[in-house]
């Protein structure tokens, strides 16, 4: 009985462990009949762990051999050698029984049974566990019973539940569940070497990394964070993805390499760099300890950025970059805002008067023509870049980097604003989903920026997007106050003759909507003199500084690299990556404090913009039918109906104007209310950063006390008594 014990225990079928009649009554014949209720109790337990035992190898065998994930497989491995020891203990108890050990043979050399279970007493828990482990990475079965290789727990899942294990308070469970965490993080950092040494995905496995490449575009990746394991920091692995998409940019980038390599005396040996960043790898302790994990990202990141990326992405690169962003997304250019405005105006006055001809020769294709081409929208950013050109004398650098990589085209449908979601940090901003990119021509457009390597690893398609939302937010606030200041411009509109019998009606019935335009006027020119002037110009003027004059005491940090200029000096210098993460966080900051996140306020604001069109465009039809109707002596049943017609629906648009211009201010003084303290300012996580502090200034109330909007809300409700 002691061998059939001991086989079942190896994982052999034994007649000794078979399961009773279903009814309970045993064959006489059987073996069953020959044990005593306490032999049978004894055996029970045996059978239990002999089946477990079973059940264990035959599921981990297949997920060392199936399993998608090279986690799951290293960890099924480590099973396989703790099934390995309790296979050895099987031999250690025979060896015991053969050699008459006295701790397990007796008097008379009799074995007894209850010792022999006792020997085994410390597995059943530990077995248990196993099991629960294995079961965890074991796919759901099929309706069919078969299991899916391609599904399965992840490698990082295992990793966290391993983790969690090993602080349950039972020895046994803690050694072991310690013993499969080193195993499965040392697979861990086999998938991290490719990508974090040479920029490549893992060999096998690549669907367990938390990097993964966008399909249909082999350059692009992503971080999927539900692949990333509890213990790798945002911070840390947002580091990772950088050093890695920086190598696999230069791995691309021959040409540049070579020509980097052969202008400085600086020589970057491939192998010689990969074996030191390997090298910090392989020094890891494991279990892997967050703090000395990020210290080793961080000595590699630094390593790459002294060695290649400040070479080949050098700060003039950046400042250039920048100040075209500031230039001509943020309108910092004023004559730019102008410009494109402008010409606009004039396109879209261009096609209104062909479409109108067009109209009566085929109505047909001048429906199809309604649309904006992208042809006319390239069009009129070149007669911008030319107009510029000519009122600019001197040689504008700047100039002519925006003209080769700025485009303004008609926005995808696909495209979307930037989300949270979809980032590693917090750092991107919640931006409105009210639009203003469809005020500026009929159709949705967007001002976009060619960026390729190896610019993208400072910023990326999503800043840009987000860049492309504050150009249409602030462009359209512009341009309303550059068509409101034209009424003023308007001979028949600022004075009439005296010959004129309606001059004093018309006065009249205009003078409400002059004493709207006018207040119009001074909210929208507060509010772009308010964004541009103070919010804009402060949050660039202190980025800037920080990017371009690292303080003695920041330049100690690690985020700092010494690089040699031609010239033998040594500058200190950002490198790329905080350069990265301090340009997110001005980004968002600057979005919030614009408030171009608060969903009310932006819907107000589109609706006032809106009105504000509705009431020129009436304005200027109802001049036009008071002109004709000059010109023809006031004659005709016509013209005096659409004049009234065009007053009352100028009326109508007034109203809607005087509403929205009081929503506008009643949305801003509460959060003039809501944004005190901490919540004045966006809230950024220095982690997140790279150590760089958003500028602190323009408060709401600022604007507010610039308004004066209850005096002017008091006066026209008196005119309106």
């Amino acid at each position: 009985m002691l061998h059939e014990v001991l086989l079942a225990l190896s994982g052999h079928p034994s007649p000794l462990f078979q399961t009773p009649e279903a009814n309970g009554k045993s064959d006489p014949g059987s073996i069953h009949s020959l044990l005593s209720p306490s032999e049978a109790a004894l055996l029970r337990s045996i059978g239990k762990l002999a089946e477990r035992h079973r059940q264990l190898r035959d599921r981990a065998r297949w997920t060392e051999s199936k399993h998608r994930s090279t986690i799951c497989r290293a960890v099924a491995t480590g099973i396989q050698r703790h099934l390995a020891r309790f296979q050895q203990k099987i031999l250690d108890v025979e060896s015991k029984i053969l050699t008459k050990d006295a701790s397990v043979v007796g008097a008379y050399d009799i074995v007894p049974l209850a010792l022999i279970v006792t020997e085994f007493d410390d597995w059943h828990q530990l077995m248990e566990w196993l099991w629960t482990t294995v079961c965890l990475m074991q796919p759901t079965a099929s309706q069919a019973g078969t299991l899916d290789a391609a599904d399965g727990c992840s490698g990082s899942a295992v990793i966290d539940y391993l983790r969690v294990e090993a602080s349950t308070g039972f020895p046994e469970i803690e050694k072991a569940a310690t013993e499969l965490s080193k195993v499965a993080e040392l697979a861990w950092l086999r998938q991290l070497a490719p990508w974090i040494v040479y920029g490549k995905l893992p060999a096998f496995g690549a669907g367990d990394f938390f990097v993964q490449a966008v399909p249909g575009d082999d350059c692009a990746f992503r971080v999927v964070k539900e692949l990333m394991p509890d213990f790798l920091a945002t911070a840390t692995a947002s580091s990772m993805f950088f050093i890695g998409k920086c190598l696999h940019q230069i791995q691309r980038l021959p040409h540049q390499c070579q020509v980097f390599m052969a202008s400085t005396s600086h020589r970057w040996a491939d192998t010689e760099l990969a074996s030191a960043h390997l090298k910090h790898l392989s020094s890891l302790p494991l279990p892997l300890n967050q703090a000395q994990l990020t210290r080793a990202i961080s000595t590699i990141r630094l390593s790459l950025s002294q060695n290649v990326l400040q070479r080949l992405l050098p700060m003039s690169d950046i400042t250039r970059l920048l100040h075209c962003l500031r230039s001509y997304f943020l309108l910092g250019h004023g004559e730019f805002a102008v410009a494109i405005i402008e010409e606009a105006e004039a396109r879209l006055q261009a096609r209104q008067q062909s479409t109108s001809r067009l109209l009566r020769q085929d109505p047909l294709k001048a429906l199809q023509d309604l649309s904006i081409k992208d042809t006319e929208l390239h069009q009129t950013l070149s007669s911008t870049w030319k107009r510029l050109a000519r009122e600019d004398h001197a040689e504008d650098t700047g100039l002519d980097f925006a003209r080769q990589h700025m485009r303004l085209s008609l926005l995808n449908a696909k495209a979307t604003r930037p989300a949270s979601s979809e980032n590693m940090t917090k750092q991107t901003p919640h931006i409105s989903p009210v639009a203003f990119n469809d005020l500026l021509f009929p159709s949705a457009t967007s001002l976009g920026l060619d960026t390729g390597p190896p610019l993208d690893l400072f910023i990326s398609p999503r800043d840009i997007e987000t860049y492309a939302a504050i150009n249409a937010y602030l462009l359209v606030v512009r341009r309303a106050q550059v068509r409101l200041s034209e009424l003023w411009r308007r001979t028949s509109a600022r004075r009439d003759h005296a010959i004129h019998k309606r001059a004093a009606i018309r006065l009249r019935h205009t003078r409400k909507v002059w004493a709207t335009s006018s207040a119009a006027l001074h909210l929208v020119s507060e509010t772009a003199a308010y964004l541009e002037g103070e919010v804009v110009k402060g949050s660039c003027d202190h980025f800037e500084r920080w990017v371009e004059h690292p303080t003695s005491n920041e330049s100690l940090d690690d985020s700092f690299g010494n690089v040699q200029s031609d010239g033998g000096s040594v500058v200190a210098q950002r490198d790329p990556e905080t350069l990265a993460a301090a340009h997110r966080a001005f980004v968002a900051s600057l979005s919030y404090s614009l408030l171009l996140t608060d969903v009310p306020y932006t819907r107000d604001l589109r609706s006032l913009l809106g009105n504000i069109d509705a009431l020129i465009a009436f304005f200027h039809s109802l001049l036009d039918a008071q002109q004709k109707a000059d010109l023809a002596g006031g004659e005709g049943s016509y013209t005096a109906d659409e004049e009234s017609r065009l007053e009352l629906e100028l009326d109508r648009a007034r109203k809607k104007v005087d509403s929205d211009l009081r929503s506008v201010v009643r949305r801003l003084r509460e959060l003039d209310h809501e944004r005190i303290g901490a919540g004045r300012y966006l809230e950024v996580d220095a982690s997140e950063s790279g150590g760089f502090e958003p500028w602190k200034g323009g408060g709401v109330n600022r604007l507010l006390m610039k308004l004066e909007f209850e005096r002017m809300s008091d006066e026209d409700a008196r005119d309106l008594e």
